[in-house]
């Protein structure tokens, strides 16, 4: 199935915003980017659903806070993928940082593939799954079974 130019547009645009709420650029929260069964999923860790979904952004929110961690998410390659439904996949670089800005620039943290899961809904396009496969992580890659721990409601 191919999509119309207005669809995929559509969908590029969920993703994009769900790349600037990750980097703390926009502060729609996290969970509203999902449908309500929603999932995010990267390598072991996964949050599903609205409540798993705003413990996991809110702790990230606060992680990075305390560790006065900067980060941002390159997209690139945004392609749709074939078949049923709305699917796209990208790679995504990662450059991060901790401390005052402007950060001195490193090597990129991690790269990973990802795949959109998208869905029109009556309040708008959502995900109903993001799901990330890392390809290079580096030092500042973030421990995914914290994150697991966080989406799950478990103390750290």
């Amino acid at each position: 199935m191919s999509l119309s130019a207005e669809t995929f547009l559509a969908a590029q645009d969920l993703v994009l915003r769900f790349w600037a709420v990750v980097d703390e650029v926009d502060d729609t929260p996290g969970a509203d980017l999902f449908t309500p069964e929603g999932a995010l999923a990267i390598e072991s860790f996964r949050a599903e659903g609205t409540a798993e979904l705003s413990r996991y952004f809110a702790a990230r929110r606060t992680l990075s806070t305390e560790r006065q961690r900067s980060t941002r998410h390159l997209c690139t390659n945004l392609r749709a993928l074939p078949g049923a439904g709305t699917r796209l996949a990208a790679t995504v670089t990662v450059f991060s940082g901790t401390g005052a800005h402007p950060l001195p620039l490193q090597a990129p943290s991690s790269l990973a593939d990802f795949t959109f899961d998208c869905v029109a809904t009556p309040d708008g396009w959502r995900f109903r799954e993001v799901r990330g496969v890392l390809i290079f992580a580096g030092a500042d890659t973030p421990d995914l079974k914290k994150a697991a721990q966080a989406a799950k409601g478990v103390p750290a």
